[in-house]
């Protein structure tokens, strides 16, 4: 959606809100940046273009990157950032971080951009001022909304929608996409049943009634069918016959 670099960073923003304990698509994960060992797997996990490198992690620059982690929790949690409390966060996280031009390649186009500078070569400044910028940029472009928690229940993931058309909801953790789906669908259902429920009351069962001497004889004398219509000329016919005996007989 972005240019590659801010991309990449706001990933890898997103990555590091989820390294804390917390639910990730209904399943308890545990805190992956309590140790030094943690921090240098989470950075050795990122993109070789980040140049977020593992060699000044530490225990001092490890507490660092934990409280960063925190207020970027802040920031997604607010997002939409419009209020004031939420620039303020972002303001703080730029605090000496200088800008210098550079010019980089995006799809094989030699462009322009602006790289951040940090306040030293230590990761956890590294990593300050590089998120910061981008989150810098989403406020000038009004594009926070695309920073969100994971609209699965039972879900606390972080995730940044990088799609033009804004539609990613849920994250990669698992299948909270497919549950969300499944409850829509079951959802649906009982509401239609409901519907197709009160839309129709129940009828009363018909009462059979036998037919009078009077509806029979008219049945007989008014045949509908074809069969019935063959025997009454049959019958007809026949007591034609007999009269006509009778009449000779006389």
């Amino acid at each position: 959606m972005f240019n590659a670099e801010i991309n990449r960073t706001l990933t890898a923003a997103a990555d590091l809100i989820n390294t804390a304990e917390g639910l990730k698509s209904a399943q308890d994960t545990p805190d992956t940046l309590s140790s030094v060992e943690g921090l240098k797997a989470y950075l050795t996990e990122r993109e070789p273009e980040l140049e977020w490198p593992t060699t000044t992690a530490n225990k001092k620059q490890l507490e660092k990157v934990r409280s960063l982690r925190g207020q970027l929790h802040t920031v997604w949690s607010s997002a939409p950032v419009t209020a004031p409390s939420g620039l303020e966060i972002i303001n703080k996280l730029l605090e000496g971080v200088g800008t210098e031009l550079v010019i980089t390649e995006d799809e094989g186009e030699a462009q322009f951009r602006e790289r951040p500078i940090p306040v030293s070569r230590q990761i956890s400044d590294v990593i300050t001022a590089t998120v910061a910028a981008a989150l810098a940029h989403l406020v000038t472009s009004e594009e926070t909304g695309r920073l969100r928690i994971c609209r699965g229940d039972d879900c606390e993931a972080a995730i940044v929608d990088l799609t033009r058309n804004r539609s990613k909801l849920f994250c990669d953790f698992g299948n909270c996409a497919n549950r969300a789906h499944v409850r829509a669908y079951r959802a649906r259902q009982a509401a239609q049943k409901n519907n197709d429920g009160a839309a129709a009351p129940a009828q009363k069962p018909r009462r059979l009634t036998k037919p009078s001497s009077a509806e029979k004889a008219e049945a007989i004398n008014r045949p509908k069918s074809a069969t019935a219509v063959a025997a009454k000329e049959f019958r007809d016919r026949m007591r034609e016959e007999l009269m006509q005996k009778r009449e000779k007989k006389s």
